[in-house]
């Protein structure tokens, strides 16, 4: 692990001198060498935690120490690994090929199951544990069951994972920390699949997109003017809307050619995931001033989510799409920011995400 984490950093030091001359064209690389860092340190980290599980016999797995603090963040550190590679899949996969593709599903699955390994080795021996569901081999694709990676955590999650709750032992932290050091030894032999589309250096071109308001529900000016406003701090547009009445947003805007002849499958409609995102008050409250609203006012966190909702629209000519999108109805006055992410579907049904030249937000 030493010597691979060695290398790897000077690797990812190479790409990033790299990228400072080419921008945005080495993206792909460094987040795959960032990743796998990452994923050594943490394997690494818990090998070391797990050995001393073994070494004192389970007698500081149950208190509160640093180690067992350690063991409890090490899952959600995998979790994170698997968000960071789903990310990759969605913003990368369609630009790159069936190979790539298949590699990056793999090492997605890869970190799914250490995630799912700690968190069953970091419960205490008094704390029931259930085994979580395995993944059939009919929902992994044909191209991903020939690689060895693949074989090896299906056998990991039928052999031991599923075992592992069915210990009979009197301290289960011990058989946990035994069978998680069998996995991340198995994982570690095991060759470790490399994406062919590495060795593809290309910048993915980013849509120009526009998000406005419904002009429709735009208030006017005395001369017949919309009257648009924009954020002092973000400089997102300003939209003032009815409480109770839905809220409409509309996207448009261009989808270069270049992207769409980088594609690896041909994109039949332009999708877009919006979130809509409580942020505070119209007005702040005096100090002193009682609340009238009575025990039926709706009281939202600033930052919490209020509704999320997807818009699809298909590709006009020459790159062009305009898309709708619409909310439900704001019942609580306040500030409310809409952040949209835009995306495509492919031709098999696929679902990407689309980079854009400028942030995709409204208030």
């Amino acid at each position: 692990i030493t010597e691979s984490l060695e290398l790897l950093s000077s690797c990812n030091s190479m790409l990033t001198s790299l990228a400072a001359l080419h921008q945005n064209e080495f993206d792909f690389q460094l987040e795959l060498i960032r990743i796998r860092l990452d994923t050594l340190n943490l394997i690494a980290i818990s090998r070391s935690l797990t050995a001393e599980v073994l070494m004192t016999e389970g007698t500081l797995s149950s208190k509160n120490n640093r180690s067992n603090l350690y063991r409890k963040n090490i899952s959600k550190s995998f979790g994170l690994l698997v968000s960071r590679y789903k990310k990759m899949y969605h913003l990368w996969g369609l630009h790159r090929c069936q190979q790539t593709r298949s590699t990056l599903r793999t090492l997605q699955s890869m970190c799914q199951l250490l995630s799912e390994f700690t968190t069953l080795g970091s419960k205490q021996a008094n704390t029931p544990t259930t085994a979580s569901t395995p993944t059939s081999k009919s929902t992994t694709p044909k191209y991903d069951q020939n690689q060895s990676m693949n074989m090896t955590i299906s056998k990991l999650r039928t052999d031991v994972l599923e075992q592992m709750p069915k210990s009979k032992q009197k301290d289960d932290s011990v058989s946990h920390a035994s069978g998680l050091l069998l996995v991340l030894d198995a994982i570690l032999k095991c060759n470790c699949p490399f994406p062919s589309g590495f060795f593809q250096h290309k910048a993915i071109p980013r849509a120009i997109v526009n998000i406005s308001a419904d002009p429709n529900t735009l208030p006017k000016t005395q001369n017949g003017d919309h009257d648009i406003s924009r954020d002092a701090k973000s400089g997102a547009e300003v939209i003032d809307v009815v409480p109770g009445l839905g809220t409409k947003v509309i996207l448009s805007g261009v989808l270069p050619d270049k992207f769409i002849q980088s594609t690896d499958v041909a994109v039949s409609e332009i999708i877009a995931w919006a979130n809509l995102q409580y942020e505070g008050q119209l007005f702040e409250e005096d100090d002193g001033v009682d609340d009238v609203g009575g025990s039926n006012k709706i009281t939202l966190r600033i930052g919490q989510d209020k509704s999320e909702t997807t818009g699809s629209t298909y590709l006009l000519p020459a790159g062009k799409f305009i898309m709708p999108i619409t909310f439900e109805p704001l019942l609580q006055e306040g500030y409310y920011k809409v952040n949209v992410e835009l995306g495509c579907r492919d031709v098999r049904g696929g679902e990407w995400k689309i980079p854009t030249s400028s942030p995709l937000e409204v208030i």
